[in-house]
């Protein structure tokens, strides 16, 4: 059998082809026509990778099968029949390509949301990580707008906590508005933050189940039965909030 060069297998592996198939192919060029025993023979490949080889060889077209009698015999094809894989594989690229551009990236674009886009979610546990939301977030901005209940906030807070952020309202001069339920206590609380809040209340009976809080571009969730606040930074979240707010305080 021909010795194989290193440069021609490499070639011929562009192919998807195993050395061994690459081996087979080259030997049934040879030899012409020939069995599975014949062309082990001649590669020295064992007749379980001969067959393995021939299976491949025949899926590629490079190999063709027959039968004489009781023998399974195989051909090589024309060498010629690689120009046709490889047109085959232009064609493949082709239409891979055009999918790629009309179809996959323009589909993938619309689906991923790159970091600068994707909103920033931030948590925090306990009272402490609450208290954290408001000392580290909510008091360095002028303008904050908020829905709640004192009913909920003193479930774990306490009221001496809460005339002191009136008292960090007042002396940071930031213009707090705050539509709170309509009880007892949250017209309480109303009264005493005089001065650094405008507050309206719900129709009575309507409940909020969380504190929500606008600042900026971030919108602060507070859960005082859970103790855990969640910061979602998102200009657009944060506007249609906004909005939200505006629609309804001007209504109450």
């Amino acid at each position: 059998m021909a010795i194989l060069s290193e440069k021609l297998k490499n070639a011929l592996s562009q192919f998807n082809l195993k050395e061994s198939e690459i081996i087979t192919y080259v030997a049934l060029l040879e030899i012409g026509t020939a069995t599975i025993q014949e062309i082990s023979r001649q590669t020295k490949i064992n007749r379980v990778t001969t067959y393995a080889a021939i299976d491949k060889l025949k899926d590629a077209g490079l190999v063709a099968g027959s039968k004489k009698g009781k023998r399974l015999l195989f051909v090589a094809e024309d060498p010629e029949i690689l120009r046709s894989i490889i047109n085959r594989k232009s064609q493949q690229l082709e239409q891979n390509k055009e999918a790629l551009e009309n179809l996959i990236l323009p589909t993938l674009r619309a689906i991923d949301i790159s970091e600068e886009k994707r909103p920033q979610i931030k948590f925090f546990e306990g009272l402490n990580g609450i208290y954290k939301v408001y000392d580290d977030y909510v008091l360095k901005y002028k303008d904050v707008v908020s829905y709640g209940s004192y009913d909920s906030v003193l479930k774990v807070s306490s009221e001496k906590m809460e005339i002191d952020y009136f008292s960090e309202l007042q002396k940071r001069k930031i213009f707090f508005r705050s539509i709170l339920e309509n009880t007892e206590l949250n017209k309480k609380f109303a009264g005493l933050s005089k001065g650094v809040m405008h507050t309206k209340f719900l129709e009575p009976g309507l409940k909020v189940s969380a504190d929500i809080l606008i600042f900026g571009s971030t919108v602060a969730l507070i859960s005082y039965d859970t103790v855990v606040a969640t910061l979602i930074e998102d200009e657009s979240i944060s506007k249609s909030m906004k909005m939200f707010f505006e629609f309804m305080w001007e209504r109450l």
